[in-house]
């Protein structure tokens, strides 16, 4: 993964608020280069002019040596279809949304916005400049990643345009539309509610809501009114869009977490696992501590996935429910100090000092989701009964943390 310093940072996240957050990073870098000298002239013309002057003010301070707390802000690049691809292990749509590296015919790894490669994959194949337009296109391939029929519809019309695009998701995310699809077949047509258990012990519970009719009168004339009733559905399209976005949430908590962790808890653990205190501790199984590290463990076996809300609950008493290379390796990968993060959703936020931290952060989060067992974990649940799904590339994980372009 390139790295940067945190002036570096400052410039990238300037030229992001101007317009150029698809530019590679050097390229950003070397456009704020060029235009350092007359910044104040281009506040108007910047896309995010309110982020663009407050950037621009907190690498003036920096420069100045002077404190600002300014947090500098990274995306990720489309996280729905990121998930959807890590979940899967398929290759072809995580090189769409830089969950791993592609460098086309490139020496450096490029900045894919797979939104634009499907636009023109689409225009090529219509052979008509005009015929459709971006926007719709990525507002189409947002919704349709969660299950949508009605958007694509809207956008293309019924007909041969709609068919190209359906053709085109599937050839260019070709696991990921696959999931995206098998998601409707999961729905329970007599439940009242779906529910699941994310590995950080976080219990979904979305219930089903149907419309309901009901006629009323108003001087002899009769109106139909609608309302919503929690009762059964035949069929419905949310499920896959609740369980990624389900995804999305566990992994801001787990960002939070594992970045702005306690140094001292996490001490005392390195401590525990070091020697003679573990194996001297008061073994206490019904304690709070101990009912936790027993849930967050079980859900780890289940999913290959461990969360790192473990870690407040480690303690002499609960250490030996562990095993301790497992959380040795969670403690090593957590950044050497910790720091503040702000999202909201897939857009992070921190101070430019840490900046490579955070996107590694994110990485890991997505190679550690492509290395477990997560898919299976949910789909269980969601069915009732428990199944393995295998992946397009089990190994694809090995190849996430050399991304560079995850959060951009």
């Amino acid at each position: 993964m390139q790295t940067f310093t945190p002036l570096q940072y400052l410039k990238i996240d300037i030229a992001s608020a101007f317009g150029h957050d698809k530019w590679t990073w050097n390229e950003r870098i070397a456009w704020f280069d060029q235009h350092a000298d007359h910044m104040g002239e281009l506040v108007h013309k910047a896309k995010e002019p309110a982020m663009f002057y407050a950037g621009c003010k907190a690498y003036m301070d920096a420069m100045n040596k002077v404190p600002s707390g300014y947090m500098i802000s990274l995306d990720a690049t489309s996280s729905g279809l990121q998930l959807l691809s890590a979940l899967t292990g398929c290759r072809k749509s995580a090189e769409l949304c830089n969950v791993i590296p592609y460098f086309g015919e490139e020496v450096e790894a490029q900045r894919r916005d797979g939104y634009t490669v499907i636009y023109r994959t689409m225009t090529d194949k219509i052979g008509e400049e005009g015929k459709i337009e971006r926007d719709g296109v990525k507002e189409a391939i947002m919704t349709a990643l969660y299950s949508s029929r009605a958007v694509p519809k809207r956008v293309f019309g019924e007909g041969a345009l709609l068919d190209i695009f359906y053709d085109t998701m599937a050839e260019m995310a070709p696991a990921a539309w696959e999931l995206n699809e098998a998601m409707l077949t999961f729905w329970n047509k007599d439940a009242l509610s779906h529910d699941w258990v994310l590995p950080d012990n976080f219990h979904v519970h979305v219930k089903v809501m149907d419309s309901v009719k009901e006629t009323v009168h108003f001087l002899n004339q009769p109106f139909d009114t609608f309302r919503k009733a929690n009762q059964p559905m035949a069929e419905g399209r949310s499920l896959g869009a609740n369980t990624i976005h389900s995804i999305d949430g566990m992994i801001v908590r787990e960002m939070t977490r594992r970045c702005d962790y306690d140094m001292d808890q996490v001490n005392r653990i390195y401590d525990l696992l070091s020697g003679d205190m573990l194996i001297g501790g008061t073994k206490d199984e019904n304690s709070h501590h101990a009912q936790m590290v027993k849930t967050l463990w079980a859900h780890y076996e289940a999913s290959g996935y461990l969360s790192a809300r473990i870690i407040d609950h480690l303690f002499p008493c609960t250490i030996h429910l562990v095993d301790p290379a497992v959380i040795h390796e969670l403690l090593e990968s957590l950044p050497d100090k910790p720091f503040k993060v702000i999202s909201i959703h897939d857009c992070f936020r921190c101070h430019p000092n840490y900046g490579n931290d955070m996107r590694w952060q994110y990485a890991n989060q997505l190679k550690l989701i492509a290395k477990s067992e997560m898919l299976s974990y949910l789909i269980s649940q969601l069915i009732g009964k428990t199944v393995q799904v295998g992946k397009v590339d089990p190994e694809m994980w090995k190849d996430i943390l050399d991304t560079d372009y995850a959060l951009s």
